[in-house]
């Protein structure tokens, strides 16, 4: 009889997966801009820095798929700190 075996970081990946959300969002709030509302640009600020956060932690997990999620967000981070600079100042 097959016995059903839980992986240990399936939990990790998709508390990692949801900000993959974030990606798609960041890149509308740059796509405006200088239409973009202060709120919006607010939340574009938050965005960044929070994959940063995440990019940072998933990078130094033990997990190997959390440092794929670490690496993806941080470079995202950065692009969107540079876009940022470039298009929305």
């Amino acid at each position: 009889m097959p016995v059903l075996e839980r992986k240990q970081n399936t939990y990790l990946n998709w508390k990692y997966a949801w900000c993959l959300l974030f990606i798609p969002l960041g890149f509308y709030f740059v796509s405006r801009q200088s239409d973009i509302l202060p709120y919006q640009h607010v939340f574009y600020i938050a965005i960044t820095v929070i994959l940063g956060i995440v990019g940072v932690f998933g990078l130094t997990s033990k997990y190997g798929a959390m440092k794929v999620y670490g690496g993806l967000y941080l470079l995202v981070s950065i692009l969107f700190a540079y876009m940022g600079l470039v298009f929305l100042w």
